[in-house]
């Protein structure tokens, strides 16, 4: 007897530690996204970003720009992010990811599927190049890849480049939680991604209620630098291609 109820019992324990996979719906063809950026461990607000994506059958296109506020624009916040590639079994699928930045050179990684191949580059010279396989993601198209982690339930070992470096991550869900965000209370499941070896901690908040969009993200650097980001708005479909509000 007392064996039976300590089996129930770890059986019982057991599922309160198991994030269940999620069911959600086919994302969003098309949108945007409208985020206040908070910096630092204060969280102060330094600026707006607005992320913009379109699926147009096998393509993706993501973009993200990041518009410094105040002081913040003079330590090198502003920032233009793109991805663009194809989508098949894995999921996204990047073939460039491009940098901008105010007063520096644009930097950019460019993927080689038929060679297992990523070249990071500034100012089209490469840094440095390393070897990705499939489901290897870059940091914008990650945002998006982290849905499918999120309803599978299960971790991922992956690849994410930025503009400056090749880092070998994980990717696992973290459970579910609800935010407090200025366009209201939703309901999120969390996917956590780190680098291996440091340099690299992404947190992404995905709103089942807005097919699994990215609703907060929170990058920490190994410096203990964090950037913040917590959306405003979501906008789908037609809405997204009507002019932004103030």
């Amino acid at each position: 007897m007392i064996v039976r109820i300590l089996r129930v019992f770890s059986t019982v324990f057991a599922l309160l530690f198991v994030v269940p996979a999620v069911a959600v719906s086919a994302a969003p063809p098309a949108g945007r996204i409208l985020f206040d950026v908070h910096y630092g461990s204060q969280g102060f607000k330094v600026g707006e970003a607005r992320h913009v994506w379109k699926y147009d059958g096998v393509q993706y296109e993501l973009s993200l720009t990041l518009e410094a506020k105040g002081l913040a624009g003079l330590f090198g916040l502003e920032y233009a992010q793109r991805s663009t590639g194809t989508r098949d079994g894995n999921g996204l699928k990047p073939e460039l990811f491009s940098v901008e930045q105010r007063g520096r050179k644009p930097e950019s990684a460019l993927f080689d599927w038929s060679q297992g191949r990523v070249s990071v580059r500034r100012d089209g010279q490469e840094r440095k190049s390393g070897t990705i396989r499939a489901g290897d993601q870059d940091v914008l198209s990650l945002w998006h890849q982290a849905r499918r982690v999120a309803e599978r339930g299960e971790a991922v070992h992956l690849t994410v480049v930025t503009n400056k470096s090749i880092k070998q991550a994980k990717l696992e869900p973290a459970g579910t939680e609800r935010l407090k965000l200025a366009m209201g209370e939703v309901d999120t499941v969390r996917v956590h991604a780190w680098a291996e070896q440091g340099e690299l901690d992404i947190n992404i908040w995905l709103s089942p209620r807005h097919g699994m969009l990215p609703v907060r993200i929170r990058i920490e650097d190994e410096k203990g630098g964090v950037l913040d980001q917590r959306a405003v708005r979501v906008e789908l479909g037609v809405a997204a291609q009507k002019p932004e509000k103030n």
